[in-house]
């Protein structure tokens, strides 16, 4: 079964993104600004806990709350190496969520196209 992966939970009505697979929130906690901060390292634990079974091939992710929490979603999937990842994209106008295919390209993968 599919799975939106949200990565945080705010007061936003995500009904429009159930239609895509069952929802499940990465955080409703944020980073601060501490360095060496014991939470933000608890946080990356378990937001990486919670995208182990993240399937880049069927599953979606939701960018919503913090932008750097949504950064470090993002970070934590490029330490993984996914290769591709589907995301949900909001549209303000039509009010629904629209596919985006986005194909993440190594830098060793753009060395060898220029050979």
């Amino acid at each position: 079964m599919t799975t939106v992966y949200i990565t945080q939970e705010t007061q936003h009505d995500f009904s429009e993104a159930e239609k895509f697979g069952g929802v499940e929130f990465l955080t409703a906690k944020d980073l601060n600004n501490n360095r060496n901060s014991p939470h933000n390292e608890a946080l990356m634990a378990d937001i990486a806990h919670r995208l182990r079974r993240f399937d880049p091939e069927q599953d979606y992710i939701v960018i919503a709350g913090s932008p750097y929490v949504s950064a470090l979603v993002f970070l934590l999937l490029g330490l993984r190496r996914e290769r591709a990842i589907r995301i949900l994209r909001w549209d303000n106008r039509d009010l629904k969520y629209i596919p985006l295919y986005l194909e993440l390209r190594r830098e060793a993968d753009a060395s060898e196209a220029q050979s």
